[in-house]
């Protein structure tokens, strides 16, 4: 069977499809766009379901775009597209043709399980305004192992597009649920699992904490940083040593780092 083309940027389908960039229309609609060969394959390497991929030959980087539209033909419904409809539905400079639609998943705290061999180790971000910002951190706590990510309140959402492309897909693998902070904080505190929060205030720095036990270290928003009730709440207060005349780092630089103590204070050579 031939494969459907879409010339006109106006076409029903490539307005919905626009949609998507906003949180709005992903919420109405149920559904996200992935966009970029990278991110979809680690999508369908993660076991996403992907609902159908537009493409642009046209607009394909390498070959290997190619052949990914091959491997997936008669697998996944497929639609190709203009280059002009591709940029319609388009969230990215550089866009490389390929956009695949996923639906979305439950991102509740029922859906976290911990491990039953080894500390559990969790990251818990507060009111991250940035995509950018947040995708770098689910890319973080993806490479340091981390358990899960809780996100407390948050402003943006994880199937933002920004938020994916940042992640380098590991949205897809990590697990991740969404919750307020009393839910959080229950489930931490029901678990055992100590609470570090990360605050300018703090005179504990972070080399003196035993992250070799459950944590969870907990980080504030870009501007504002973690509210007083919140950091009332934690076992700890914790910072980064800061020698210069910067008072602090970037949310996601930040809690890298803290992740990566805790990851070097339980790495063993084998």
């Amino acid at each position: 069977m031939e494969e459907e083309f879409i010339q006109s940027k106006q076409n029903p389908r490539i307005k919905a499809l626009s949609r998507l960039q906003e949180r709005s229309g992903r919420r109405k609609l149920g559904l996200f766009a992935v966009e970029g060969l990278r991110e979809l394959q680690r999508c369908i390497l993660a076991g996403v379901e992907v609902k159908e991929i537009y493409f642009c030959p046209d607009m394909f980087k390498s070959l290997e775009h190619s052949g990914f539209i091959t491997s997936v033909r008669g697998k996944i419904p497929l639609c190709r597209v203009s280059e002009q409809a591709f940029e319609k539905i388009s969230n990215r400079e550089g866009c490389d043709g390929i956009f695949g639609v996923c639906e979305q998943w439950k991102t509740s705290l029922k859906e976290i399980v911990l491990p039953q061999d080894k500390p559990a180790l969790i990251l818990v971000a507060d009111r991250i305004e940035k995509p950018g910002n947040l995708g770098a951190m689910l890319r973080s706590a993806d490479a340091s192992g981390a358990t899960a990510v809780l996100l407390s309140n948050p402003i943006t959402d994880i199937f933002n597009p920004s938020v994916i492309r940042a992640s380098q897909g590991a949205v897809f693998s990590l697990k991740i649920a969404e919750a307020s902070e009393g839910e959080i904080f229950d489930f931490l505190k029901a678990n055992g699992i100590k609470t570090y929060a990360a605050a300018l205030g703090a005179t504990k720095i972070v080399w003196d904490c035993d992250f070799k036990e459950s944590s969870a270290i907990v980080m504030g928003s870009e501007k504002d940083g973690l509210p007083q009730d919140i950091i009332d709440r934690c076992d700890e207060i914790v910072k980064l040593p800061m020698l210069g005349q910067a008072d602090s780092l970037n949310v996601n630089i930040a809690a890298t780092l803290i992740l990566f103590e805790a990851v070097r204070q339980r790495y063993k050579k084998i």
